[in-house]
């Protein structure tokens, strides 16, 4: 299999010489972007025979020949973002057919760099089990090149990133994201490089990653990964990258493409191409800014992009690019990554198997009876919302009691992984949003507007009390509410945790549609691997109703009325 033996030995060569900088030995690679070839030497680097000559010799030059400019097309297949996910092999979005379409993108250009953006790692149900083992598996086989980093990927902790970077067979690129005691990229002793360079076409490309500046915000990277500008880090790395022989510059992008192109590439010179996104849009074809191209495709596996740089002289003078869809090429007979696909059968059996495991114990019984959490106080509801409000620092917390399923209550005592999933089963992200007193009583008001029909929209909230009327008039129902005691001023900003379907309207909250988003859907984790973690981190758990949600009037008899005597009496 040439293609196979290719990449990996280039993977294991560019491991070597991203991390020292050496460079000589590579055709193309003058430190003036000329070819060597002038010179006599073999792609491989050794030195091709003279032929002999019956004529007189002439004398010899003191002046070195001027090298030839290089020329050639840099072909590039962008990009991974792959949020720990797999996808369905049934459905024909999925992993096996994503690499699939790079493997038949491979074969039509085989000196292809196959690059990723980083988010690969997490966040998903297989992430919270398996700590993105099997992504790095998955790219392994796929034979992905190079890699950036992601928010996501630091999810599950410093320690785990550099465990997955230390078991990839391809470089983890950043040149933002640094080792606060060292200096050095994070995860260097792993393997993670700064920039590397590589020969596509007898073209010399540098390539390295930018992390956006949110992700300590938004991930757990520790007390040491330290973000810096990326506008600043590439001004630093882009001319290394140039003196070391560079014909092009690639940047793989984990940015906010309006960042990248208002405040990134602006400030940055020497950059052909930035490809990828933080922010997850797609676009028909990429954008010039600062003669820099930016090229972005979205995330997971709808799109993959093929891009073209012609390299004359030793600058890229054109692009040619095309947007893939998967589900079209699936439609044209694409056939899946064998390889991938058999990992998405082991890693999917494996799952079944370790959801069934005990990962704690609460010592009462969690509540998620439909008509408690969809209609009064529920400890359940309570320990999520406060979990959501702990993991954002917000002010209060709100989760739609439809979103807490089985109908069901679990305990006392032990906790797997799949009542976890059962409970919360359908993959919502933790975001947070910036929100006006005024918005969030019509939050509440009309999340209590429907539970005579138990209605999946009534609020089981954190960090807030509130009483309601079901007797009253729908938009009158709210009848008091307060924050640690002091009464909700309309005027005031308030943040609030919540999960991806209740910020974009869903259960009747279109008021939260147009609010400032702290924590954008995408970047928060998945609620169920937070409640696992957590789960985890405090067992045993034991959660209370203590009186945030007060009934006056029920039409219906409350079913947690016992339990908030005591609460309520002290």
């Amino acid at each position: 299999m040439p293609d196979q033996v290719r990449s990996v030995s280039r993977r294991q060569v560019l491991k070597t010489l991203g991390s020292t900088g050496l460079v000589v030995g590579l055709a193309g690679c003058g430190g003036d972007g000329g070819s060597n070839s002038a010179a006599g030497e073999t792609e491989t680097g050794t030195q091709s025979p003279e032929p002999e000559s019956t004529d007189s010799p002439e004398p010899e030059s003191t002046e070195s020949a001027e090298p030839e400019s290089v020329s050639g097309t840099v072909t590039l297949i962008h990009d991974t973002h792959l949020q720990g996910r797999y996808g369905s092999l049934e459905d024909a979005e999925n992993i096996a057919n994503y690499v699939g379409l790079m493997d038949q993108l491979t074969e039509e250009y085989p000196d292809a760099v196959r690059v990723g953006v980083g988010d690969d790692l997490a966040s998903s149900v297989l992430s919270s089990v398996f700590n993105g083992a099997h992504i790095v598996d998955a790219l392994n086989v796929g034979e992905l090149d190079y890699d950036g980093f992601g928010n996501h990927d630091f999810d599950m902790g410093p320690d785990t990133f550099r465990e997955q970077v230390e078991n990839s067979e391809f470089p983890w690129l950043s040149a933002n994201c640094l080792d606060s005691r060292t200096g050095e990229v994070f995860a260097s002793e792993q393997g993670a490089q700064r920039y590397a360079l590589t020969e596509v076409d007898g073209v010399t490309v540098g390539l390295t990653g930018i992390l956006t500046e949110e992700a300590p915000n938004i991930a757990s990277m520790g007390e040491h990964a330290e973000v810096t500008d990326p506008a600043t880090a590439l001004q630093e790395v882009v001319p290394q990258m140039r003196e070391e022989g560079a014909d092009a510059v690639v940047v793989l992008s984990h940015v906010a493409s309006p960042a990248v192109e208002s405040e990134v590439a602006p400030n940055v010179d020497g950059v052909d191409a930035y490809v990828g996104d933080h922010a997850a849009q797609a676009y028909e074809t990429p954008n010039v800014v600062n003669g820099s191209l930016v090229s972005i495709i979205g995330d997971e596996f709808q799109y993959l992009a093929e891009l073209h740089l012609e390299v004359e002289a030793g600058e890229v003078v054109s692009h040619e690019f095309t947007r893939h869809a998967t589900a079209e090429a699936v439609g044209r007979g694409l056939e899946p990554n064998a390889e991938v696909a058999q990992l998405v059968e082991d890693y999917r059996a494996q799952l079944d198997e370790e959801v069934g495991q005990e990962i704690g114990r609460t010592e009462t019984a969690l509540d998620c009876r439909e008509n408690v959490v969809r209609r009064e106080e529920s400890n359940m509801g309570n320990y999520i919302a406060d979990e959501m409000r702990e993991a954002t620092d917000a002010d209060v917390a709100l989760m739609n009691g439809g979103g807490i399923r089985t109908d069901s209550q679990y305990g006392p005592g032990a906790l797997t992984q799949r009542d976890v999933l059962n409970i919360l089963p359908f993959g919502n992200e933790l975001t947070v949003l910036e929100v006006t007193g005024e918005t969030l009583l019509a939050a509440l008001e009309n999340g209590v507007s429907e539970v005579e029909r138990l209605s999946g929209r009534f609020p089981q909230v954190s960090g807030m009390q509130f009483t309601y009327d079901p007797s009253n008039e729908v938009g009158n129902r709210i009848v008091e509410v307060s924050l640690g005691g002091e009464s909700v001023d309309p005027e005031a900003t308030y943040t609030v945790a919540t999960n991806n379907f209740v910020a974009g309207g869903g259960d009747g909250y279109e008021m939260l549609t147009d609010a400032t988003r702290v924590l954008t859907p995408g970047n928060g984790p998945v609620l169920a691997s937070l409640i696992v973690r957590r789960i985890r981190a405090e067992s045993p758990i034991a959660p209370e109703v203590t009186g945030r949600v007060t009934v006056q009037n029920p039409t219906w008899e409350p079913l947690v009325a016992e339990a908030l005597a005591p609460v309520l009496a002290a």
